[in-house]
């Protein structure tokens, strides 16, 4: 018995011995006694904002709190065998065979420990920061990053760092300048206008929205009414010809255009159609209203327009009455796509129209549109192969482009579809009957296709960077960041040798030249701004190829139109319209590069001020200087870049917006904000205040003409009060009113969907007041 005893004693030994486990906590985490998540940074780390930090080879602390740090000292009093009438010969090798296994089992817990900051390390690789110092993780503001409001309890509405609701948190002192009303009198008089006017703006919006309720409610068959709200012949070929070249020429092809065109002939003429044709005539009616830019001569009457509201409800109508077999026809979703683009181009509301696409690309799938037509070769003719393809990158541009003006993820991720990007052809080189298609031709021939073939070949890259973006906290180094940043700045070089600057000696031309190079330029400039953005606005680490990439495609967005040549004979009309385009396509894009640029302009300053006081040295310090230095880099880098030209290209964007409030309604909170965020930082007088001031002025004035109304008869109406304002419906439909300028004016704007979903304690007097008591 003794001796089976004996034997067992080393078993009974190994078990008591605990195996020294590697330290998996941060030293925070394990400091402050919290349960640590294990990921770098941790949770917790995040939340206090703290450093988060592991334990390296020979740190004290390398092992765990509650494992064997001390393990061979509790082994040696363990293995102390309790005296037995045993002789002692058998306790020598009983400890002897002890001590063997315990370190033996360390030396396995060290080589375990080793293997996993091995892995964690090949993880998570160091980058070098624009200071010189290393970051194992990427880290964003959240506060910069993204925001929620939330109104009544219940509705909530999600921002994310796009947004100039999240922007304005970048700049503490206008923003206290905004909630404190400027401390004066005048400035609140100011606010309170301004507010005013906003409302007033509303009301005209909605008095605009509201369809003809005799064709929307009639009980007329929906063919009838859709073709009683259409207007003449004139103003309908005039509409077709600015959606064939502002939209269908571009990077949304929906339609064949010879095919359409037939149909409109001989629907002319008097001759019957097939029932989807009046809802795609409709949309594409609507569509092209939106690309005049308000000026006489486009029509030939001026009042007689199409009443958008009416139409868009009256194919919403027709689209909703189909069943069966009919929803999946082709015509369908073509039909679908042009309703979804014309509410879009007459609407702001990005995360109604992103909820629809969702249903629409699914819609799309279910169709096989994701698979390539050669994968049916016997099934699809090659017309209705190439039809598709176009459809389907339409459908993908759309996807990408909602995605990114929400800051929500994508309906589709790259692998999820095959079909290939159409050729380089144009359509009349395609007839439904044709037995096969034609080789695409050369990216630098000019085509009905070529712009959205271009886009197509860039569809991954792009979808790459809309999936980073949206998981960013789970980025773990920049490297990814800065590979697809590196890819989209290759294909804008790309763009400079496929559409050349030349001098067109025709107007349409010209515009054109400039349109493509314009589009294609933004299409890849969009991703990598919303790349770049979280990190270079907020990020103290963010290496230098962000820093400067994003200052540059800043100002190259705000200097599109600079490419317009000034000798050319018409250089006023081609001005014109250019103008037009560069405000209605890229007037979201041009608010947050101005903010961004206001960013920069703000750290600059700031550098300059610490140079000059000689606080610290911007390239030694790490921290709030590391970021003043980074800005001040990418300054340098060009002359494009200066300080005085981020000044200028600002200054423009807000005098163009005050100007053009009468015309596209540009959205009064946002342009308050930017207007105060300019001039509190714009470093040129020691009053900004009084510049401010000014600035608003202007705004007033603005807005005061566009309401028609004088300054003393508005100062005499009065203001609801914040529970009132909680208590209107901003649940209008969203279509939109254009057969006169009034509703012209209020084509453009969102202040209707940004009022219902955005705090404006900012610039409401009325809660500014209530917070301060």
């Amino acid at each position: 018995m003794a001796d089976n005893k004996t034997k067992e004693s080393p078993l009974g030994l190994h078990r008591v011995v605990k195996r020294p486990r590697p330290v998996k906590s941060c030293l925070e985490c394990r400091r402050r006694k919290l349960k640590c998540d294990r990921i770098l940074p941790c949770t917790q780390c995040q939340k206090s904002q703290r450093s988060c930090r592991y334990a390296a080879d020979g740190e004290t602390g390398s092992g765990s709190e509650a494992s064997d740090a001390e393990a061979p000292d509790r082994v040696s009093k363990r293995s102390c065998v309790s005296p037995s009438n045993d002789s002692n010969h058998r306790d020598v090798p009983s400890q002897h065979q002890t001590h063997s296994s315990v370190g033996l089992l360390e030396d396995y817990g060290v080589r375990i420990e080793r293997l996993e900051r091995m892995v964690l390390e090949k993880g998570t690789p160091r980058t070098e920061t624009s200071s010189g110092q290393h970051s194992q993780r990427p880290v964003a503001s959240a506060f910069t990053m993204r925001g929620l409001t939330v109104k009544g309890g219940s509705r909530t509405r999600f921002f994310g760092p796009s947004s100039a609701r999240v922007l304005v948190n970048l700049f503490d002192e206008a923003k206290e300048f905004m909630f404190s009303q400027g401390d004066s009198s005048d400035i609140l008089q100011q606010f309170l206008i301004t507010q005013k006017i906003h409302k007033a703006m509303q009301s005209e919006y909605r008095k605009a929205i509201a369809p003809i309720s005799v064709f929307v409610d009639s009980m007329t068959p929906i063919q009838k009414r859709m073709a009683d709200v259409l207007p003449s012949k004139a103003v309908c070929d005039n509409l077709i010809k600015f959606y064939m070249s502002g939209s269908e020429k571009t990077l949304y092809r929906v339609l064949h255009i010879p095919s359409f065109m037939s149909q409109y002939n001989r629907f002319s003429e008097g001759n019957q159609q097939h029932e989807y044709f009046l809802p795609q005539l409709l949309s594409v009616l609507c569509i092209g209203y939106r690309f005049i830019d308000g000026s006489k001569g486009h029509l030939p009457n001026e009042r007689d327009g199409i009443h958008v509201p009416t139409a868009c409800a009256l194919v919403r109508a027709w689209l909703a009455s189909l069943r069966g077999k009919q929803l999946v026809e082709f015509s369908t979703l073509q039909t679908e796509v042009l309703a979804l683009m014309a509410r879009r181009m007459l609407n702001s509301q990005n995360h109604e129209t992103w909820q629809h696409l969702g249903l629409l690309v699914r819609m799309a799938m279910t169709m096989g549109l994701h698979r390539d037509p050669s994968e049916f070769p016997r099934d699809i003719q090659p017309f209705w192969a190439e039809q598709r393809r176009k459809l389907w990158t339409t459908i993908l541009e759309l996807d990408i482009h909602m995605s990114m003006q929400c800051n929500l993820p994508s309906c589709i991720r790259e692998g999820d579809f095959t079909c290939r990007p159409p050729s380089n052809l144009n359509d009349d080189e395609l007839y439904p009957n044709m037995i096969e298609l034609l080789p695409s031709k050369s990216i630098e021939v000019d085509t009905d296709s070529r712009i959205q073939v271009f886009a197509a070949n860039t569809l991954k890259t792009r979808f790459k960077a809309v999936d980073v973006i949206n998981r960013i906290d789970a980025l773990q180094d920049y490297q990814q960041i800065l590979d697809i940043g590196t890819e989209l700045e290759q294909v804008l070089e790309e763009i400079r040798y496929v559409t050349p600057q030349k001098h067109l000696s025709n107007t349409n031309d010209a515009q054109r030249q400039w349109m493509t190079k314009v589009i294609l330029d933004m299409n890849c400039r969009r991703p990598l701004l919303a790349l770049y953005r979280p990190f270079a606005l907020s990020s103290v680490d963010a290496p230098q190829q962000i820093m400067t990439g994003y200052l540059k495609s800043c100002m190259i967005l705000l200097t599109y139109l600079e490419e317009v040549d000034v000798l050319r004979p018409d250089c006023a009309q081609v001005w014109q319209g250019n103008t037009f385009m560069h405000s209605l396509v890229l007037r979201r894009d041009i608010m947050h590069a101005s903010f961004g640029i206001c960013y920069y302009m703000k750290q600059i300053q700031s550098s300059a001020i610490n140079n000059i006081l000689g606080v610290g040295s911007p390239e030694s310090t790490y921290g709030r200087n590391s970021v003043e230095a980074s800005c001040t880099v990418a300054s340098k880098s060009s002359i494009l870049l200066s300080l005085p030209r981020l000044r200028a290209s600002v200054g423009k964007v807000i005098d163009t917006m005050v100007r053009r409030i009468s015309e596209i309604g540009t959205d009064l909170k946002d342009l308050v904000s930017l207007t105060i965020v300019f001039y509190t930082y714009q470093g040129e007088t020691h009053e900004p205040k009084k510049e401010v001031k000014q600035a608003l002025q202007r705004i007033v004035d603005a807005g005061l003409q566009t309401v028609h109304i004088s300054q003393e008869d508005i100062s005499s109406t009065t203001t609801r009060s914040p529970a009132t304002q909680m208590q209107m419906n901003y649940q209008a439909e969203s279509s939109f009113m254009v057969n006169s300028e009034a509703f012209m004016l209020a084509m453009d704007t969102n202040l209707l969907d940004d009022f219902g979903i955005w705090d404006v304690e900012f610039w409401n007097p009325y809660i500014t007041n209530q917070t301060a008591q």
